[in-house]
């Protein structure tokens, strides 16, 4: 069944302590951001150099990127000495901006401005972006196009329900670059991470969603359980890699890779540095501060009170633990897979 559900999900509380595998595929983007700065040829100008990330979140992975980005394009000598930066952090309305005010106000190593856009949408004035970044953003859906009925995620959907999901996703990729394009100035560069999955069909953690629909079937009722979608989709690596879409958009291919990238906690545990039950309650937090919205909406929208919700959620994440707790060989093999993309306008 069609819905007209938008992807306006905010991510949970407590995503900024919880986000270090996010932060392991962004330290992964570092060669890729040193070759497109390279890479970078814009006219000298007056105006700010801006540089903008797509779905920062609650801005400590974003500021990480940002301050990494601005000491390479000084150390490639591509600014004067003398230029400002100005770092645009971009992310839904529904975004958790006082988290991301917070943790920019303890930084004043730049100039920053908030954009509370959908990345899908127009974000800035044509021609005044010099440098585009997204990282771990890019599976997010601008809307949910069906529920699935046979599990929370599009990995595992079949027939129209993943057709569905396909069509979506390429709508999307259509217009974050048409968007992007247009915002870019001539020579300037995007560096994409783009969640993705492999020739196999998996992006790498399939058992973390398997986990998910397993809690789930336990406490949802049956329409719960189908309104659980998450409005995500991982493209395949061919998907990414549109040379007609790229033309169409005036961007030209520097580079592209598919590369998988390892969860912290696996090496932590492999070292001793953490029990299994630290292990299983780390991935239980970093799960929890990214899914929880789409859980929570589910509920929401069947019109569970606030008290259900809330031992619901917290039942949900009690059993959660558990399995992780039962099933940390499995755990240990889960790894993150990516398409990275390097684009220059023309």
């Amino acid at each position: 069944m069609a819905t007209n559900t938008d992807a306006t999900l905010v991510m949970g509380d407590g995503y900024n302590e919880n986000c270090r595998p996010q932060l392991a595929a962004v330290d992964s983007t570092i060669p890729y951001i040193r070759e497109a700065i390279n890479a970078l040829n814009i006219q000298p100008s007056s105006s700010p150099f801006i540089i903008a990330d797509f779905g920062s979140a609650h801005g400590r992975n974003s500021m990480h990127v940002m301050k990494m980005i601005m000491q390479c394009v000084k150390e490639a000598n591509k600014v004067e000495d003398e230029k400002q930066f100005l770092v645009v952090h971009n992310d839904i309305p529904t975004n958790d901006w006082t988290a991301l005010f917070n943790f920019l106000n303890e930084d004043n190593s730049c100039y920053s401005v908030a954009n509370g856009r959908s990345f899908y949408e127009s974000c800035l004035p044509p021609n005044s972006l010099s440098i585009g970044y997204s990282s771990t953003s890019l599976h997010w859906l601008s809307r949910k196009p069906c529920n699935i009925s046979n599990h929370c995620a599009s990995l595992f959907a079949q027939g129209n329900e993943l057709k569905a999901f396909q069509e979506q996703a390429h709508l999307d990729w259509t217009h974050f670059l048409e968007h992007r394009s247009r915002e870019l100035i001539s020579g300037g560069i995007l560096i994409l991470l783009i969640p993705c999955i492999d020739d196999q069909g998996s992006n790498g953690f399939d058992i973390v969603r398997e986990f998910l629909y397993k809690c789930a079937q336990s406490l949802l009722t049956p329409q719960e359980l189908l309104d659980y979608t998450f409005p995500i989709h991982a493209r395949s690596y061919s998907e990414c890699i549109d040379d007609q879409l790229f033309a169409r958009c005036s961007l030209e291919l520097i580079k592209s890779d598919f590369g998988s990238v390892k969860m912290p906690f696996i090496k932590q545990w492999q070292n001793e540095q953490m029990t299994s039950d630290e292990f299983a309650r780390s991935m239980t937090l970093y799960v929890r501060s990214w899914s929880e919205s789409t859980l929570e909406q589910a509920l929401l929208i069947n019109n569970r009170s606030k008290q259900d919700i809330e031992q619901i959620l917290n039942q949900f994440w009690s059993l959660y633990n558990h399995d992780a707790r039962k099933q940390v060989d499995q755990l240990l093999d889960i790894c993150m897979n990516f398409t990275y993309l390097i684009l220059k306008k023309k």
